[in-house]
This record gives C-alpha cells, structure tokens and sequence, in this order.
C-alpha cells in the first residue's frame, strides 16, 4: 500500500486543525449558552431584549448621524448623549433582565420590575434623543415650560430605575439561585450599579457634571455602572474553564479587586478636581494595578478554558 508523501499528510490535517478550531469556539459558545441560562427567556426578558435591542439601534444610528452631521461631541447639546445614553442603557437593561434567570421571580413580579425597567429606560433615552433632535440641552435645562418638564420627567423615571436597582440588589442577597462564583459577581455588579447611580444623583445634587475645577464626574459614574457586564463575564469564564468553585470564587475576587481598583483611581482623579486626561501618580497606579488584576484573572481562566477542551478531547 503506498503511504501518502509528508506533503500531503500535512495538506491533509490542515483542515482538520482547522475544524478543530472551529469546535472549541462553537463548543465554548454552546457551553457559555447553558452555563448562563441564556436559554429558555421568559416573556417578560424576551421583551426586555427587544426594548434593549431597540435602544442599542437608536445609539448606532445616532453614532451614524453623529458621523455624518459632524459637530463637537462633548458639550450639553451633542449627538454624544444620544449614542452613549442608547448604547448604555441597552446593554444595562439587557444584563439586568438577564440577572432574572438566576433570581426566578413570579411570572407578574418578573413582568412588573422588568417590563418597567424596560420602559422606563426607553422612555429616558426618547426624551434624551428628543432634546438633541429640538437643538437644547436634555439635562439642566429650565429654559422653557416645556424643557423644565422634560427634565423632571428624566429625573422621575431615573428614581424608578434607582429604586428597581435597589430591589433587585436586595433580592440577590435574599435568594439567588447561581454557581457560588456567579453570584457573588452578580451581587457585587449590582452594587456597583448603586455605586454609579449614586454619582448620577450627585451630578443633579452639583447641579452639573463636573466636580471642582474640572473633575469629570460622568468617569466613575460609567465606569462603576458596567462592573454588571464584566464580573459576570469573568465568572463565567471560570466555569468555562471547568475550576472548582472556590476556585472561580478566587477568579471572580481578583477580577472584581482589579475593577475596584480602576474605579477607585476614576474616583481620585474626580473628586481631585482634575480633568479626565489630568492623570496624577495616584489615577496612574490604581489603574495600571486594576487592569493588571482583571488581565491576569482573564487570563487565567482562559488558560484553563483552553485546557479543559484539550483534556476532553484527549
């Protein structure tokens, strides 16, 4: 029998390796789906997802606009709002539903605090959007009747999104259904939410986004809000990866001390006065440290991802 020349053996496998790629990737997506019960949705989340989906379009298209039209993006009246408001809220709202598959609230109580999360944060985007679309200002705008209105409408619906964050944080300490790494990620995201919220009530409180001479206090206020998208991540990545679940509690700790740590170098720089691309020894050392920190329990984790499928396949 005549064996196949080296050439052709390493054309052979070529495509081999290839699939084989092409299965730890769709292998890891099919087990992120189960791990985190992404699958089956309830009414209410499903339409959450199409309430986020829309939002997110609207940041694309005002991204799209914002590239066409031109303009300065900073500034009370620019197409900034619009894009990074949609965009935000989008995935905030989007993350917040699907936290609901690990709480497994009644069907009405699901469809109360979601479905009005849901609307509530439309309705804030809408008016956001409306407000650049007139040319003024959406926050701290009392120039007419009409804008005065507007802006205590914003204000009211973020109370109820404060106070439906507040229930939800409460209710995952209370009884949460989750892997003990993903449950400590998801509480400490929504903490962390608070955290952000809390910026966002002291900006109305100052009456303004900067804190003295020029402490951007919109920095630790979006930074802070999407620790909910990260820590969770991280945590499922660890499962992924197949680690024991002191293990991944381990993952989870460094990963959330690194976020901590960037958050707390946002804090220093605002609450010193100092502008955004200001950055003091202090900013520069929580930083560097915190996105150490997150790297390394990525990293980590991966690894261990990678390992887990080429043992399965051994």
């Amino acid at each position: 029998m005549v064996q196949p020349s080296h050439a052709q053996q390493g054309r052979g496998s070529q495509p081999d390796r290839r699939q084989g790629s092409g299965d730890v990737l769709s292998e890891s997506v099919r087990e992120f789906i189960r791990l985190g019960r992404f699958r089956p949705a309830a009414s209410y989340q499903r339409f959450a997802y199409v309430c986020s989906g829309l939002l997110l379009a609207s940041g694309l298209f005002h991204l799209g606009v914002f590239l066409v039209d031109g303009g300065p993006w900073e500034g009370p009246v620019s197409w900034r709002k619009p894009v990074v408001f949609g965009l935000s809220f989008g995935i905030t709202l989007a993350t917040v539903s699907w936290f609901m598959s690990f709480l497994r609230p009644r069907k009405s109580v699901g469809w109360l605090v979601i479905g009005t999360f849901a609307v509530a944060s439309l309705a804030e985007v809408f008016l956001v959007s409306m407000q650049k679309w007139r040319g003024v200002a959406s926050h701290f705008n009392n120039d007419t009747a009409f804008d005065g209105i507007v802006f205590s409408a914003m204000g009211s619906l973020v109370t109820v999104l404060v106070l439906l964050t507040v229930f939800i944080t409460v209710r995952s300490f209370l009884a949460l259904d989750a892997p003990v790494a993903l449950a400590w990620a998801i509480r400490t995201g929504l903490v962390l939410m608070l955290v952000s919220q809390a910026v966002g009530v002291q900006m109305i409180t100052e009456g303004g986004n900067t804190f003295g001479a020029a402490g951007a206090l919109k920095v630790p206020h979006a930074v802070t809000l999407h620790a909910i998208q990260v820590l969770p991540a991280l945590a499922l990545l660890s499962m992924a990866a197949g680690f024991s679940e002191r293990h991944g509690l381990r993952m989870v700790a460094l990963g959330a001390t690194g976020y901590g740590c960037v958050i707390a170098g946002t804090m220093v720089q605002t609450y010193s006065g100092r502008g955004p691309l200001d950055v003091g020894l202090i900013t520069s050392a929580f930083g560097v440290l915190g996105l150490g920190l997150l790297a390394a329990s990525a990293l980590v984790s991966l690894v261990g991802l990678r390992s887990a499928h080429v043992a399965a396949r051994a």
